[in-house]
């Protein structure tokens, strides 16, 4: 049996407390907008329980859009729709067989974990990645970072987006940004799971043909100018 060619575009489902409401911190909306300044036609969608979440998971996978971003609050143990909780396993349940061929983004705290990506990818045999970060992000933090990857990756290649250079860019990011994140990666050919930890890095401005800039404890008398 043929299967339908997917779209290579963004479907994004968001989900915030009250307060976040209040305070327009609407980071899915906003990559939903810079993603059509890049020519994109992303999809957004906005959402406050599970039953919302279920839908939208039915959607999804209607549009037969390749990639899901998902900007919510989460833990190392339960994600939050609206002013609730949902466990792993119950959130993996909503999604089971909506996945298939597709990669899933979350800009949300700690779910990138080992846990999480069995659990999801367990319900959803032939997902090809999962990223996420591994510790709590900030919104601003969240929005450069998603917007970057984004814009980047299809600029690379327009249509497409392999597991390489998937994990290329968030190790580039990571060193622009303090945050840590996860990345799962299915490799077909083994039939198994790749779990990377992609670590925070302090950004290094230094050329390799230069010399390192003398410390105070270096300088000598020799090295000082007085200027009368």
């Amino acid at each position: 049996m043929t299967q339908l060619k997917t779209t290579p575009d963004v479907f994004i489902i968001e989900s915030l407390r009250d307060e976040d409401e209040e305070r327009s911190r609407y980071e899915g909306y906003r990559l939903a907008e810079l993603l059509r300044l890049s020519g994109k036609k992303p999809k957004y969608f906005y959402f406050k329980s599970k039953e919302e979440l279920s839908v939208l998971f039915k959607l999804f996978k209607l549009s037969n859009y390749r990639y899901l971003h998902i900007s919510c609050h989460g833990t190392t143990f339960d994600i939050e729709v609206g002013e609730s909780r949902i466990s792993y396993n119950d959130f993996s349940k909503l999604s089971s067989g909506y996945l298939e061929r597709k990669r899933v983004f979350f800009s949300a705290c700690e779910l990138g974990n080992e846990l999480f990506s069995t659990c999801l990818a367990g319900r959803n045999k032939g997902m090809h990645s999962i990223v996420a970060p591994a510790e709590e992000i900030n919104f601003d933090h969240a929005a450069a970072i998603w917007s970057a990857f984004y814009v980047s990756v299809f600029a690379r290649k327009e249509n497409s987006m392999k597991s390489q250079d998937i994990l290329a860019r968030i190790q580039s990011l990571c060193t622009l940004f303090p945050v840590d994140f996860h990345v799962s990666l299915y490799r077909s050919q083994k039939d198994n799971w790749e779990h990377i930890k992609v670590n925070k890095k302090k950004l290094s401005l230094q050329r390799s043909n230069e010399k390192p800039e003398k410390s105070a404890s270096d300088i000598n008398s020799s090295d000082i100018v007085y200027v009368k």
